[in-house]
């Protein structure tokens, strides 16, 4: 599986692609969504996205479904922010995981998000 992680969320966000990395994931770091952009158009793919609720994530969104990039996106932010929570979900993300990132969480999302990426494809 390949994740790519867009922000910094303090440092939070490395611990997020540190458990990913444990988990098997092969981790790309992209400090803005711009940066995201152009990895994807170099070929770096990526199965799941996570990105940093301070990034623009409907712009990033509508850029990826321009260029025909089919990449699930979770929404990530520092404790439980609700507001940013239901804005991300509003702009197009799939889910909200709240940091700092709990193993379990992280790996239970990133293989639901990508399961049911899967299930759409082969129905």
């Amino acid at each position: 599986m390949r994740l790519m992680i867009i922000g910094h969320l303090e440092g939070h966000i490395s611990a997020a692609g540190k458990i990913a990395l444990q988990r098997g994931a092969k981790v790309t770091h992209c400090d803005d969504y711009q940066q995201a952009l152009g990895a994807l158009r170099n070929g770096k793919g990526a199965d799941v996205v996570m990105i940093d609720v301070k990034q623009n994530i409907g712009a990033f969104i509508e850029a990826l479904k321009l260029e025909r990039f089919v990449i699930p996106v979770v929404a990530c932010g520092v404790g439980s922010d609700s507001t940013a929570a239901v804005k991300a979900i509003k702009a197009g993300a799939k889910e909200y995981i709240p940091l700092p990132p709990d193993p379990d969480l992280i790996a239970a999302v990133i293989e639901a998000v990508t399961e049911e990426q899967t299930s759409m494809i082969a129905s």
